[in-house]
């Protein structure tokens, strides 16, 4: 597509005539520089427009702006001024799809099984066809264009997937798409907040089909059938197709139609279950990282895994790509190019799992990232699993997907303008603080917040480069806290004067410092009668400058206690009243933790921080739904049969009161798992059932009772996660979810993803 065709799409007239092949809205995934075109976004929580300059520098010569953006002094690059960039995306991609408007495309929506259904109907078509198809589940308002661009002269049919989360935005969609044959693939009250009603929720998702000759639909779905009929009444040449069974042979009804032919329907059967866009990350051994990626082959799926991989990558490290299956038969002018463009080192090609298993182990490897990109269906995870470092069967999963849903949950609470400091001190709650710093950092937070200087040290290492504020820094390594670029908080006169004195001995001047205030914790913090002589230190040196100036809420979460709240939020006002009156400049403030946020929306200041919020966990009850971060599984090792009466465990304090089966498990206290959950004080998930303790946790492991669960040696155990609530364990325990995060050994592997 040249770059002139593009500006007429929008409304512009534009005499260059470059080839443009790259739709880029986030820097950081830039490949081909002189054939890109860069839309600048603005988003809560940021703005597109920043990163211009970089972009600049990179090589990108065409992009898409707000009207009223200030254009570089000779920058030598074309900017195109428009109302709004997300809707310009949108007309660009339906200009392409409309100079193609002789293609058929399968548009899918649905609440689940959109990219499964896709996914299916591509490998049905792939041997008659030349497809061009949405990478991934890119679905949403900014995903449905990035995908459609991708049409060309060589595309034969196109497959797109749409989503929406709220009445009025499937006709954006639909015009982007204009599907010629539709798939609405199930009705769930999955984001069903935007609709009033699960009849309105499917009448603007089938708003997709109103141009299509066909429809498939599973025919056990009346509401779906009704709003269908409702788009067939305008459109009366619609043939609406109800599919019985599952998706699979949802997907081979549409694959059929369009082919005018039955294709091979045994290459699909039980593989939708595999299909799924989520990315892997573990650390292993030799100071590697190991990035799995199961995705069907697709090189526009590639490149955003690469691009995944190199966000995680630690900065001046190698990756090393493990490309198998159908990879190793497509395009290798275009995966090398791609390979070239984004930095990757090395590639290895494995037809075959075995393949790589057999000629390199873990220690052919140092120090870098492997990326592995095959599909699971084939069993490309066996080389993940090799590549790993031997540890037992018990993991902590981590979905950064829902850490973005409840930092964005949060901020659609605060007013304007206000930013989202993110906890992340205690290794993130355990969970692994530089995975979710990254995704916090890419989320536009405004700081993120440790307790001490190692903590934050770790994050430089790492690659962070946003503010962290250090909480509890009283400490004699004032070097790596100027090093690594920390921000101390400050709560009392000899801390102060001691870093105003090595900031002095080092040359350092205007270093930010985040004051901390005691309103009414009474634990650390300067005290009103302390104000006077804090101004006068403060004012009689240029070492330091008080950044922020912040307190903690002892009984934010207490609803019996808000007189008590209301007392230290106005004590904070006064007291931060009289710094910034005292002061030539004026530091910005915060106060509110998670509980804060939610329910005094009146001190929300200048920042908040959200703690355990963000890991899914509502410290006050509320109708908001908070997103599962964190799931804590083992796996069964053993099964024995036992009578009535038999013994289980240390001190025999287990007892068999019937015939039972007894599954052991490889974890206990040793991965935080507390002994004060023994003997039928906890139960685990089991397929579906919950599964008592039996006798004593012991250090590395535990039993559980499985009588009727139909357990096999090697099937899963839920600890706690999507299905079973980790409230079930803190309130058996009488404490806090914080409690049972943190308490996770650092031996249990962490696996990162995101879908």
């Amino acid at each position: 597509m040249l770059s002139s065709q593009l500006a007429e799409a929008i409304g512009i007239k534009s005499d260059r005539n470059d080839r443009i092949s790259s739709w880029l809205i986030d820097s950081r995934d830039l490949t081909y520089p002189s054939e890109t075109i860069f839309f600048a976004l603005r988003t809560a929580g940021n703005d597109g427009h920043k990163f211009i300059p970089s972009l600049l520098e990179a090589g990108v010569r065409h992009f898409v702006v707000d009207r009223g953006y200030a254009v570089p002094e000779g920058a030598g690059a074309e900017f195109w001024k428009v109302d709004s960039v997300a809707e310009s995306l949108q007309a660009m991609a339906a200009h392409v799809r409309n100079l193609h408007a002789d293609i058929p495309v399968i548009g899918i929506t649905g609440s689940r099984g959109k990219t499964v259904a896709k996914e299916l109907i591509a490998r049905l078509l792939q041997s008659r066809f030349r497809i061009t198809r949405s990478p991934r589940s890119f679905n949403s308002q900014i995903g449905v264009p990035l995908s459609v661009c991708a049409i060309d002269d060589s595309t034969q049919i196109g497959i797109f997937e749409a989503g929406i989360s709220c009445r009025g935005e499937m006709e954006a969609l639909k015009k982007v798409i204009e599907p010629t044959i539709g798939v609405f693939t199930s009705l769930t009250d999955e984001h069903s907040d935007g609709f009033t009603s699960m009849q309105e929720k499917a009448a603007e998702k089938a708003k997709l089909f109103t141009g299509c000759s066909d429809v498939f639909y599973p025919a056990d779905s009346g509401i779906i059938e009704q709003a269908l009929k409702a788009v067939k009444e305008r459109n009366s040449g619609l043939r609406l197709h109800p599919v019985d069974g599952t998706i699979e042979d949802l997907a081979i009804a549409v694959a059929t139609h369009a082919a005018n032919v039955a294709p091979d329907a045994a290459s699909i059967r039980g593989i939708a279950s595999k299909i799924s866009p989520r990315i892997d990350v573990t650390e292993t051994l030799h100071d590697c990282l190991i990035v799995y990626d199961g995705f069907p082959c697709h090189t526009p799926s590639l490149a955003a895994a690469i691009n995944h991989a190199r966000r995680h990558t630690p900065h001046g490290r190698q990756i090393t790509l493990v490309l198998g299956g159908g990879y190793c038969d497509h395009d290798q002018a275009e995966i090398g190019r791609l390979a070239a463009s984004t930095g990757i080192s090395r590639i290895i090609k494995a037809r075959k799992p075995s393949d790589f298993i057999e000629r390199y182990s873990i220690n052919d490897f140092s120090e870098e990232a492997i990326l592995v990109c095959g599909p699971a269906e084939e069993g490309f995870e066996d080389i993940k699993t090799h590549l790993e470092a031997p540890r037992h069967d018990t993991v902590m999963e981590v979905n950064l997907r829902s850490i973005v849903d409840n930092f964005n949950l949060y901020r659609s609470k605060l007013k304007a303008g206000t930013g989202l400091i993110g906890m992340v001190k205690a290794s993130g709650y355990g969970i692994g603080a530089l995975e979710l710093s990254k995704t916090l950092q890419s989320q536009g937070a405004s700081y993120l917040a440790v307790a001490v200087i190692d903590e934050g040290a770790e994050l430089r290492r790492g690659g962070i480069t946003m503010p962290i504020i250090v909480m509890n820094p009283i400490t004699n390594n004032y070097k790596a806290l100027f090093t690594n670029r920390l921000e101390p908080s400050v709560f009392c006169i000899r801390e102060l004067e001691m870093l105003i004195s090595e900031a002095k001995r080092l040359g350092i001047t205007d270093y930010p410092v985040h004051i901390k205030l005691d309103t009414g914790m009474h634990r650390v913090g300067f005290l009103a009668d302390e104000i006077p002589q804090l101004l006068s230190i403060l004012n009689s040196q240029r070492q330091v400058k008080a950044s922020t100036i912040f307190s903690h809420l002892a009984t934010s979460d207490c609803l019996d206690l808000d007189s008590y709240t209301e007392g230290q939020l106005q004590a904070f006002r006064e007291m931060s009243d009289s710094i910034i009156s005292g002061l030539p400049y004026r530091p910005k403030r915060h106060v509110l933790n998670t509980a804060g946020i939610m329910r005094y929306p009146e001190h929300h200041y200048d920042f908040a921080r959200l703690g355990i919020g963000l890991y899914g966990i509502s410290p006050v009850p509320t109708a908001d739904k908070h997103s599962v971060v964190s799931s804590l599984y083992t796996t069964i090792i053993s099964l024995k049969h036992w009578g009535e009466g038999t013994s289980i465990g240390y001190g025999c304090k287990g007892k068999v009161t019937s015939p039972s089966v007894i599954a052991t498990v490889p974890i206990g206290y040793a991965d935080g798992l507390d002994r004060h959950l023994s003997n039928g004080a906890a139960s685990f998930l089991v397929n579906g059932k919950m599964c008592p303790v039996i006798g004593t946790i012991c250090m590395d492991q535990c039993m559980i009772d499985v009588t009727g669960a139909d357990a096999r040696i090697g099937d899963r155990v839920e600890i706690f996660g999507e299905n079973a609530p980790v409230e079930r364990l803190s309130d058996t325990l009488g404490t806090i979810p914080y409690e049972i995060f943190t308490s996770i050994s650092p031996r249990v592997k962490r696996i990162y993803y995101r879908e």
